[in-house]
């Protein structure tokens, strides 16, 4: 309640007002030309949960007018020698600014009714939003989670992942929204809404979630799947049981305060023409706090030690999964919208179980196209996958997490155009915008495919300084001079376009043995037309001009040399994952 000091009385305010001011001037002493306190007039919208705070006020009014009319004298206001100025009015219940000490008069804001939870003393109980005011099915707010019972006959749903945030950061501003994986067993009728999610605490519903009546359509699948015929279950960052005032339109701006709640999907089937029933899904723990609201962790995850990805600043989307804690944090930021053309995933995992892997794919929310897809192995190292975006008008991309494995106890995805990811973002090089895809299958051998993958994705980034690395554990031969790997892969580059060979060569074409079994020149060789075994291969000359390392012509010619057949660009690593050399077929 504002207490208004204004210059000039006003007859036309209310009667409590002239009765305080007549009280006041009968007290000896007590007249005052300069103290006028008005309080203005209750109109039209009185909402029933300010009740008890109208009946408190006029109980405090009363109080106060025989407070005044005896013993005016002894209150500190008419006692106090400090003038009351105009446009100082104060809350009743304010908590002090950083200038008022702590003894200032002012009130504290209440603490929370005895028996009652924090989000208890914010929401309006008996209250209904009006799209589920007509359905029937006695929801409200405030209601005990026990009468939270399925009515559809034959429908079940559940809740399936990870509670995540969706953050759209445009321009500087931050704008998030919840959701969470949900199944649905449907029974008869349809569901051409999307499910959405219950929020209660200390067993009263204190959230009825979204307006899912207000948008139907297909339902969308989420961004952390568990399992096949998932589809997103959409909540609410401000609570529909915390309405503002609005001239008969629901209005929601209040958040729930931080703490832990219970959640629940619900889903609202139309079994018959116009008639929704619901189902409910068992509870579920989630703790809201400042950074957002999060599932508990459980047995899952664990310790990690990979450090978060560098920003690029023409990120267009990252998401994060982080599971080293009790309360997982989800989310995914997006930053800037799509262009058609080459773009790349950076990604890293790491897990307490070896051999963990997690599935992706780079979705247009508007259709759920798929643009493409991949798996990061959860080895603690990064991997770069190379994409082409068609044109899809400028969206933004979503980054969808398929079935992610207990043991992951974190994972982290960048998307961005191509020539970002983790190199120099600022060096390019020949590398920068192909497509290809390391594919450990055409290796026969798995000591050589890992360092194979690593040059590859290290070409395709630009990343000179990993590339001078892998050089050099050996150390490699590079070319026939036998340059120094620093002078090799400095950027930018010349015209040997050697980041882009390398890419051709190891991710372009197949490798095969070359040199005897069991001797220590035995090594994988790319392309594999240089070994004798494939040297008059129709599908490893093809793989060499579709790979662009030579033309057609090109290739007929070398092929049709018996002396000398290919004399390109190859690369050879051993068994052991050794990078012998870089060079020209001799």
């Amino acid at each position: 309640m504002n207490i208004e000091r204004n210059d000039s009385w006003n007859e036309d305010n209310d009667f409590l007002s002239g009765a305080l001011r007549d009280a006041a001037d009968k007290i000896p002493g007590g007249e005052v030309d300069d103290l006028h306190i008005s309080f203005g007039v209750v109109r039209d919208r009185v909402r029933r949960r300010r009740a008890a705070k109208i009946g408190s006020l006029a109980g405090v009014s009363l109080v106060l007018v025989g407070g005044i009319a005896f013993g005016a004298t002894q209150t500190p206001l008419l006692r106090s020698d400090d003038s009351v100025l105009p446009g100082e009015a104060r809350s009743s219940f304010m908590t002090p600014g950083p200038d008022d000490s702590a003894s200032d008069s002012a009130t504290q804001a209440p603490e929370p009714s005895p028996g009652r939870s924090p989000a208890q003393d914010d929401i309006e109980f008996g209250y209904t939003p009006s799209w589920l005011a007509d359905l029937g099915l006695g929801l409200e707010c405030g209601m005990p989670v026990s009468d939270l019972t399925p009515t559809a006959a034959g429908w079940s749903v559940a809740a399936a992942g990870d509670m995540y945030a969706r953050v759209s950061n445009y321009g500087g501003v931050s704008s998030p929204t919840w959701s969470m994986a949900a199944t649905v067993q449907r029974g008869d009728g349809s569901l051409d809404v999307h499910p959405t999610v219950v929020w209660s605490q200390d067993g009263v519903v204190v959230d009825l979630g979204v307006n899912v009546f207000g948008a139907p359509g297909s339902q969308v699948g989420p961004l952390i799947a568990s399992g096949d015929g998932a589809v997103e279950a959409q909540v609410r960052v401000a609570s529909t049981c915390i309405p503002t005032e609005s001239e008969g339109r629901d209005i929601f701006e209040t958040s729930l305060p931080d703490g832990e709640y219970e959640v629940q999907v619900i889903a609202f089937p139309e079994v018959s023409a116009g008639q929704w029933e619901m189902t409910v899904s068992e509870p579920v723990a989630v703790q809201l706090d400042g950074t957002g609201a999060h599932s508990a962790t459980g047995t899952r995850g664990g310790a990690a030690t990979i450090e978060p990805l560098a920003p690029d600043e023409n990120e267009l989307t990252r998401f994060v999964l982080d599971r080293t804690t009790d309360w997982v944090l989800a989310q995914q930021e997006q930053s800037d919208y799509s262009s058609a053309g080459p773009a790349r995933v950076t990604a890293q995992c790491e897990s307490v179980n070896a051999g963990d892997s997690v599935p992706f794919e780079i979705v247009v929310p508007s259709t759920q196209d798929v643009v493409d897809s991949g798996s990061v192995q959860c080895d603690a190292t990064q991997q770069v996958t190379t994409i082409e975006v068609p044109d899809v008008d400028s969206e933004v991309l979503d980054l969808r997490l398929g079935a992610v494995p207990d043991g992951v106890a974190r994972f982290e995805a960048v998307l961005a155009p191509g020539g970002g990811g983790g190199g120099d973002p600022a060096a390019d090089c020949s590398a920068s915008g192909l497509t290809m895809e390391y594919d450990p299958a055409r290796s026969p051998s798995e000591g050589a495919s890992t360092t194979a993958r690593a040059i590859v994705d290290a070409a395709l980034d630009c990343d000179s300084g990993r590339l001078v690395d892998l050089a050099t554990v050996y150390p490699t031969e590079l070319m026939v001079t036998a340059e120094p790997a620093e002078d090799f892969f400095a950027l930018p580059e010349g015209e040997e376009q050697h980041y882009r060979t390398l890419v051709a060569l190891l991710a372009g074409t197949g490798g095969a043995f070359n040199g005897g079994e069991g001797t220590a020149n035995r090594t994988v060789v790319w392309p594999r037309v240089v070994a004798e075994e494939f040297r008059d291969s129709d599908e490893a000359w093809q793989e060499v001009v579709d790979a662009g390392l030579l033309t057609q012509e090109q290739a007929d010619a070398e092929r049709a040399d018996e002396t000398f057949g290919y004399t390109g660009m190859r690369i050879a690593i051993d068994e052991s994952g050794a990078w012998r050399y870089y060079s020209a077929t001799p």
